[in-house]
């Protein structure tokens, strides 16, 4: 979580205690006037508005895939809540007053700031960035003409980059293939769809379980039912790696962005896969996250530095 969205849970927990304080006290005594006003509104306003605003900036971004459409609101937001609420029951034997209605009015800005945001987020496609991309990728989506393979030599075009998923899913048979050569759990039927979910690339797979990657992409050729392509065991940083651009916006001798999604990332730099497992442990390679979650997100999940992570991961892809 980053700061304000675990301050929003924090101020929730405040105003939880000071509702069950002034919930006893009100029980054991007549109480002040202004006391069951700050009760139920540090209970609404303060515990269950405030726990509700850090949770759902939290979680639902994630479940959506994206980022906040305007995290610089969350701060801003906060504040307003706070003010909003204190100024109230501050306030509040003085009804009807200026400047009661002008802190109640404060409390329903912040509600609809958060409204909008999370509207926002939720709704409005993030059409400028698919645009860039679109852009970006254009030139690359054009490749060279390759002559047709010869009848007496069918190719088939399994190479490293390509996600093991993709591999199943076209060639159920390799499945054999997989666990004969240290790939045990993809005999289950239940992790086996799960992998095809997740964008791991041959290369990515070889180099966790310490398989030889030429040899592995021979035999899965072969139980394919064709020759390997041409160059399709060459390394990461050879022809067959270049050929892979762009995955989700990463390209190959480019930086890494914040806002470039985990699997994506290790497909095109699988030599970053010790700073995420550094930063995010060993579950992080079978999270189904790995297909929709930026490094802004990750970062604020696993509550680390975005900054120290970039870094990180550029210096391991040598840009």
């Amino acid at each position: 979580m980053d700061r304000y969205t675990k301050a929003f849970v924090v101020a929730a927990l405040v105003y939880f205690l000071l509702a069950a304080l002034l919930g006893v006290w009100m029980g054991a005594t007549a109480g002040a006037g202004w006391a069951h006003f700050a009760h139920v509104h540090f209970n609404l306003l303060g515990f269950m508005s405030m726990m509700i605003y850090g949770v759902g900036y939290f979680i639902l971004p994630r479940f959506n895939g994206r980022t906040l459409h305007w995290p610089s609101w969350v701060p801003l937001h906060f504040y307003a809540a706070n003010v909003g609420l204190i100024g109230m029951v501050a306030t509040s034997p003085e009804r009807p007053s200026t400047g009661f209605v002008l802190f109640a009015a404060l409390s329903v800005l912040s509600v609809a700031m958060f409204v909008v945001n999370l509207g926002a987020t939720m709704l409005i496609e993030p059409a400028k960035l698919a645009e860039e991309e679109e852009r970006e990728e254009a030139p690359a989506a054009r490749p060279q003409a390759a002559p047709a393979p010869s009848p007496a030599a069918a190719q088939v075009d399994i190479v490293p980059d390509m996600r093991v998923g993709e591999i199943l899913t076209r060639w159920p048979q390799t499945v054999e293939v997989f666990v004969a050569n240290g790939f045990a759990s993809l005999g289950n039927p239940e992790h086996r769809e799960q992998v095809k979910q997740i964008p791991i690339t041959l290369r990515m797979a070889c180099q966790r379980h310490n398989v030889d990657l030429e040899p592995m992409v021979a035999k899965l050729s072969a139980a394919a039912g064709g020759a390997p392509a041409p160059g399709a065991a060459a390394p990461a940083g050879g022809p067959a790696g270049n050929a892979v651009q762009r995955k989700g916006g990463v390209s190959r001798g480019k930086q890494i962005r914040a806002d470039n999604i985990l699997g994506d990332i290790l497909a095109v730099y699988p030599e970053t896969e010790t700073v995420f497992r550094k930063y995010y442990g060993q579950a992080c390679f079978s999270c189904p996250g790995q297909a929709t979650e930026s490094v802004t997100q990750s970062a604020m999940m696993h509550n680390v530095s975005e900054k120290q992570v970039l870094e990180e991961l550029n210096r391991a892809a040598g840009v």
